[in-house]
């Protein structure tokens, strides 16, 4: 019986809620845009340039993104390990 009248409040409200919101048609303004048609791609303007530099830096390959992280939260204490009985 509860479980009945908890559903039978539930629908109320939601078919008072549903009929409380205004129902509003509003139309989309759209803009037309034109189209630039380019016969040939001979200077564009997008080219890379490199630049080539003498750093040298010792870098750290890990097989695995989060492997420094989780060498530093694999800590183990004293508490860490099971009694013996």
């Amino acid at each position: 019986m509860k479980a009945l009248v908890t559903l039978l409040i539930i629908i109320f409200a939601g078919a008072l809620a549903i009929a409380q919101t205004p129902q509003t048609d509003d139309k989309i303004n759209t803009t037309e845009v034109g189209v630039v048609l380019v016969d040939s791609s001979d200077n564009t303007g997008d080219e890379k340039k490199i630049q080539i530099t003498d750093e040298t830096s010792v870098a750290r390959l890990y097989r695995y993104a989060n492997a420094r992280v989780n060498k530093e939260l694999a800590f183990a204490t004293k508490k860490s390990y099971g009694k013996l009985a």
